[in-house]
This record gives C-alpha cells, structure tokens and sequence, in this order.
C-alpha cells in the first residue's frame, strides 16, 4: 500500500514531517502528542483510521561551534485501519546538527537523520470472505489467507534539511525538504503454504515494499502589529506516485501579553480532497491545536463532507542552571 501516516496540524508533529526538526527550539525538552481519527462517517468506529503518535525532543549539546547546537529527538506513532485492523507502528530515534549560517544565528540550515524499526500486524478480527462454510461460521482452514502471519518488522530510515531564516525582527520563515522510507523496508505477512509452518515456501511471496515518501514544507511567520500575526504554511508529499499539497492560512490574536495567551484561527485546503477548519491556543509554553477536515472529494456524499478531525498538544520543558553565588567573606578587624 501507498498510504502512509498525514496530519492536517504536520508543524505540531514535528519529527513526522522532518527528522531535520529534533531540538529545533529554545528550551530544555519539549514533548508533544497528536491524535488523528479519520472516515468515522463512512467506516464503523472500530474499523475507522486512528493514527495517535507521541514524541520528545531536546536540544543536548552545543556543536563544533559556540553557535550550532545538537538536537535528538523519539517518537513512536501507531495507524489502525480497515476491516481486518492493518496496524502499522513504529519507534525511531532522530539526531540533528544545526548549523548556523551566521555568527549571530539569524540563518540556521538544520541536518538530521531518523532510525527506526517499523511493523505491520494484521488485527485479531481479520476475517476473509472464503473463510466461511456453508453455514456462515467462519473457519480459519477455509481460508485462503489462513496462512497468513500475524505481523512483520522492516528497518526504516529516514533523513531531512531544514533552512530557518530570520528576515528581521517581526518577520522569520523556514523551508524544508525530507524523504521517508529511505532503505524501502520489505516485510510480508504472507505465510507458509503449509499451514502448519509460518515462513512462505516461496520467499518473494506476499513480499510487499515501504516506498519512499517525499516531504517539502515550510512556514511564515510576521507579526503585523503588538496583537495580531499571520502565520501561513504550506506541505507537498508524494508517495508512490500519489501526490498531496495542503496550503494554510493562520492568524494568531495576543489576547493577554501579561499571561502570554495567543488563540490562533484560520483555514487550510488539500488540494482535491479537504478544506480544513484550524484552532489553537498557546499559553506560555503550552500550544494546544484542534482541526477538523470537510470532505470535498467524491466521497463526500458518502462521508456527508465530514473527513479526518485532529487533536494536538506540545508543552516546552525549561530548566534553568541555579547561578552560582561566590560567598563573600568579610575579614574580622582587630
């Protein structure tokens, strides 16, 4: 299959969009999550896609020079789709070198690397038409696909570039390019002909390849006056021959500088799928965001225009080093 893991919020989820991200930020550990469940309305709740990922971030260590630094990052992410419960799951560790341009880091050009180990498992509900006998009771020795095995593991490797600019002191952008799937890990559930042995006769059978995905994203940010800023970002992806170009338009309203409290609103489209209703809030160093996408491709009769809906969250870690107080000592006179 083609399909892989998308989100509407892809600058919430960093380390899926590009490994180039890991500790790309100021602060000690940032950790986030997003939670994606899509085709409720056309699927039954069990057989509908849910693609829920975790991950944590840091920048550890300065690099070869005062002003580049090293960022590491983990995630593991989990999609559960279909009839039969295909779940495709995976943990990979990142590193990234950021590299700056310029002695006052105005221009950082980010490199980084992903290595994880992926697995397709086939739910314990799998159920093949030709596995029913006469009387509708299915039977696992009826089943062509009887044979099958429960799951299968593949090496993945992933990498990415990120340039991040600032224009000056209300206006920055960044532009990224990443490819997924890098090695195309091969896996195959297919089992033995013999239904007692769980490795295939023929080994080339079943076999099916992870092909690569191409990621190119970026984002701008300007702030237009003490409250308000606009912050438009854009992602193309393909995959197998199967392109998807999302463009969005956010707006961000200071609602309280005191308490450092941001809304953030505004809409997204996926070209021939999707227009994409966004919200969000930041409060310090917690960004909350909720999307939900209106079906607009020939599904949406049958999904009544309602496609995938979104929640995401990232909190930022500061640990400050206590400073260091020389006592003073005051010599007694005599």
């Amino acid at each position: 299959s083609a399909q892989d893991i998308h989100f509407t919020q892809f600058y919430m989820s960093p380390l899926t969009t590009n490994p180039a991200m890991s500790g790309k930020f100021e602060g000690t550990v940032r950790i986030g999550g997003i939670y994606r469940g899509q085709w409720a309305s056309v699927l039954s709740g069990s057989d509908s896609y849910k693609t829920p990922s975790v991950w944590a971030d840091a920048p550890i260590i300065r690099g070869i020079r005062k002003q580049d630094w090293i960022g590491v990052g983990l995630m593991f992410f989990t999609d559960k789709a279909g009839e039969i419960g295909l779940k495709h799951s995976a943990p990979k560790l990142s590193a990234t070198y950021h590299l700056a341009l310029d002695k006052k880091g105005n221009s950082v050009l980010s490199i980084g690397g992903q290595y994880g180990k992926g697995s397709r498992k086939l739910g314990d509900n799998r159920q093949y038409e030709d596995g029913f006998n006469d009387q509708g009771v299915y039977q696992n020795g009826l089943s062509k696909e009887g044979n099958v095995v429960d799951d299968a593991s593949y090496t993945d490797i992933d990498a990415g570039i990120v340039l991040t600019t600032k224009l000056n002191k209300q206006m920055d952008m960044n532009i990224g390019f990443s490819m997924f799937h890098i090695n195309e890990g091969k896996y195959s559930l297919a089992g033995s002909s013999d239904p007692g042995g769980p490795v295939p006769t023929n080994p080339t059978a079943g076999n099916a390849q992870i092909p690569r995905r191409i990621v190119i994203h970026g984002q701008f940010n300007a702030e237009l006056n003490d409250r308000w800023s606009l912050n438009p970002a854009f992602q193309f992806q393909s995959m197998s021959g199967a392109d998807e170009i999302q463009l969005q338009g956010m707006m961000g309203y200071l609602f309280d500088p005191q308490k450092d409290i941001t809304f953030n609103f505004g809409l997204g489209y996926r070209l021939r799928d999707a227009v994409q209703a966004i919200l969000g809030m930041k409060y310090k160093d917690l960004r909350v965001g909720l999307a939900y996408d209106i079906n607009t491709s020939d599904l949406n009769t049958a999904s009544s225009y309602r496609g995938g809906f979104e929640l995401a969250a990232n909190y930022i870690i500061r640990i400050y080093k206590p400073a260091i107080i020389k006592p003073k000592v005051l010599c007694p006179r005599f």
